[in-house]
């Protein structure tokens, strides 16, 4: 059996050279510009030292080629002497520095302007735009394991510096002259303050406005998403920041006479020039993936890293996205970008975690990534339009039948898919929308290449409890970075050995484990002093003018608003606990309720408003005492287990159970066990009239 399996990879790798050799990847030269050693030399497992290279890739990509024909405005990309369009980009890897230990994946990770994710997400690790030390390595996962890592910049806007990835892309060019066109920003603050960010963010651009003075630009306001705009007068704002009496011209802000008022939403709308050409940074993904998978050099005759020191072309490639990451490679997808010439997969595999029912605007004119907001936020923002399953989605609404892999299945290039999503998502992000039809909401099954995947109770941040903050409850600390390992592994062996992961897991409409707000709100229990959700972030059908589906051009902003889409979220038990998906050992034996959401607290102006990735935990009562003290309707922990010993045991019984479906690695068992008994100890040491969160304790 052995020898045969050997066989079967052996032959995929052949089919994988002889892919190479119909089409290159467009990468014109690889320029590495740092090599240095891991983690102060520490060996991984059977592994060894890995080492993190840094460098640019530079591109050129035939315009007129089929598989860029997505790609907005690259008509009016600007040709060098041969016809070609030239870009370049930076990436980073961490490989074994004995090339010939490593696993033959890589793993993929289109990361954000904040940095890479997949090692605080995989590892545990201390985050590091630059990972470099033991502890930004973490507990080595991916490393034991043999993953050669890699990221590569998509996205023109991050700032650079302090080791950020980003790509340097064309401007679209009509005429020989740059574009125009109108931008959007959203401005919410949490107090009140004369000046507020227009464009980009703290670590991003975005487009300044082509005129200080400009006279269409235009500011609304509004107190909740679905509130009437109110026009501010003109003269009221302006572009620039002001210091008391003195004001200076700065493009990124605006300041407003009287001040921003907190919780209100603010609409800024304003022509401006030059556009990039976003759709490139797809392509930065998609042939730099294709070359590290099949070339063992550029045109120059500069090596592939993953082929020196031992090393060979790896057998594949796992792509692995975190919340805008994960809308990055959703919307590659959706556009057909993820495939190279001759049909070739930029990825075979890809792991979207957290992203909700979003895409994103990456491939439009003056398109751009970094706009994280809040859930009621966003609705002017082109980054969650129809479709959103992966199966044919049907919308009794406006008789379309579309899924999001429609380019894909057409010519048979979907790869295959991990979706996981946690309580936030079904909150914020609509995550419902990704298996129910829409109109009429029923459940819709995955595509065959396709798993989904809810976590029971957890936030979108894994294992980061503690203080309020801004909001109204402690932060959930629920830790679902176990099951994340796991299904790591289950997705690579899908995509290696073709060995069937476990089968998706998710609230259905079907065994009312998936319903309305108003169903959930009647189930949850009355505990005193918790503030529910007023409602769901349920985006609308938006029309951006008739070039935007056609030609990814913005024609209308503020959109027009249609009718919005049903949105379900999980229901729950009589704690407050979620009944379907993946439900850890700390919801199958809970010391408190876990939940989705968190209200802001009233001094940001918008109570009603939820973070866009925190949740709630709220203690039970530690005995029969706390609970008539504080008329709490659920049982105490008293009441549930006998002492220390007796939670322990009903908490190892059901990390097995977990473990036992394969949802947690045998590894992760006992630390398991060990951080529930401690966090035991803390909340039975813990003051119910201590309203803090320190017991929660910090990631």
């Amino acid at each position: 059996m052995l020898r045969s399996l050997r066989i079967w990879i052996g032959a995929l790798v052949l089919a994988s050279l002889a892919c190479a050799g119909a089409a290159r990847a467009d990468v014109d030269r690889i320029e590495i510009l740092e090599r240095a050693v891991l983690a102060e030399g520490r060996g991984f497992g059977g592994v060894g030292p890995y080492e993190r290279l840094r460098g640019r890739l530079y591109f050129v990509i035939d315009a007129g080629a089929a598989e860029n024909q997505a790609i907005t405005d690259i008509r009016l990309a600007p040709r060098d002497a041969q016809g070609r369009v030239q870009f370049s980009a930076d990436f980073m890897m961490l490989r074994p520095v004995d090339g010939g230990r490593a696993n033959g994946r890589v793993l993929f990770e289109a990361g954000g302007a904040a940095g890479p994710a997949m090692l605080s997400v995989f590892n545990d690790a201390t985050n590091a735009v630059l990972p470099a030390t033991s502890a930004e390595s973490g507990n080595g996962f991916l490393m034991d394991q043999g993953y050669t890592l890699v990221w590569v910049g998509w996205n023109w806007d991050v700032l650079p510096g302090e080791g950020r990835l980003r790509a340097d892309l064309p401007i679209a060019l009509e005429g020989g002259k740059p574009v125009f066109g109108r931008v959007l920003s959203e401005i919410a603050v949490n107090q009140v303050t004369a000046n507020a960010r227009a464009t980009g963010g703290a670590l991003t651009v975005g487009y300044e406005p082509a005129r200080q003075d400009d006279p269409e630009a235009v500011m609304t306001m509004r107190d909740t998403a679905a509130s009437p705009r109110a026009a501010v007068p003109r003269e009221r704002w302006h572009f620039g920041r002001k210091f008391g009496t003195r004001a200076i011209y700065d493009p990124t802000y605006v300041t407003l006479d009287g001040g921003f008022k907190p919780g209100a939403i603010y609409t800024v709308s304003y022509v401006a020039r030059g556009p990039r050409i976003a759709g490139l940074g797809f392509a930065a993904i998609r042939d730099s993936l294709l070359f590290f998978h099949f070339e063992r050099a550029d045109r120059f005759g500069g090596a592939n890293p993953i082929v020196t020191n031992g090393g060979e072309l790896p057998r594949a490639v796992i792509a692995f996205g975190h919340g805008e990451g994960a809308r990055v490679l959703q919307t590659m997808m959706y556009y057909g970008l993820s495939t190279g010439s001759g049909g070739r997969l930029a990825f075979d595999g890809a792991f979207l975690n957290v992203e909700g029912a979003a895409k994103g605007p990456f491939n439009l004119r003056f398109g751009q990534g970094g706009r994280e907001t809040a859930p009621d936020l966003g609705t002017d923002y082109p980054n969650s339009w129809y479709p959103f399953a992966t199966a044919p989605q049907p919308d009794s609404v406006t008789n379309e039948t579309r899924s999001v892999l429609d380019r894909l299945n057409a010519n048979n290039t979907a790869p295959r898919l991990f979706y996981v999503n946690t309580a936030t998502e079904y909150w914020t992000q609509a995550a419902s929308l990704t298996h129910t039809a829409l109109g009429t909401p029923a459940d819709l099954p995955p595509n065959a290449r396709a798993r989904i995947y809810s976590i029971a109770g957890a936030q979108q941040r894994s294992g980061a409890g503690g203080e309020r903050l801004d909001l109204a409850h402690c932060i959930n600390p629920l830790d679902y970075r176990p099951v994340l390992r796991s299904l790591l592994l289950h997705l690579d062996a899908w995509v290696t050995l073709r060995t069937e992961p476990p089968a998706s897991e998710m609230p259905r409409i079907a065994n009312q484990s998936l319903v309305t707000v108003a169903s959930y709100l009647e189930k949850y229990p009355k505990i005193p002093g918790t503030r529910v959700p007023a409602r769901a972030f349920e985006p609308s059908r938006q029309d951006f003018g008739g070039r935007f589906m056609t030609d990814g051009i913005v024609d209308t902003l503020p959109p027009r608003a249609g009718r919005p889409y049903n949105v379900l979220v999980p229901q729950v038990d009589g704690d407050g606990l979620e009944l379907a998906g993946i439900r850890l050992p700390d919801i199958a034996v809970p010391l408190g309720t876990y939940v989705g959401w968190n209200p802001q607290n009233a001094a940001t102006g918008a109570p009603d408003r939820l973070s866009r990735s925190e949740g709630s935990f709220i203690p039970f009562p530690r005995n029969e005492d706390d609970k008539l003290a504080a008329n709490d309707p659920r049982r105490s922990i008293g009441e549930r287990y006998m002492n220390r010993d007796a939670y322990t045991q009903a908490y190892a019984a059901a990390t097995l159970a977990l473990a036992e479906k394969g949802l947690i690695l045998s590894s992760d068992i006992n630390p398991m066990i060990e951080r529930a008994s401690g966090f035991y100890d803390r909340l039975m040491a813990r003051d119910p009239k201590d309203s803090t969160c320190g017991y929660l304790g910090a990631r």
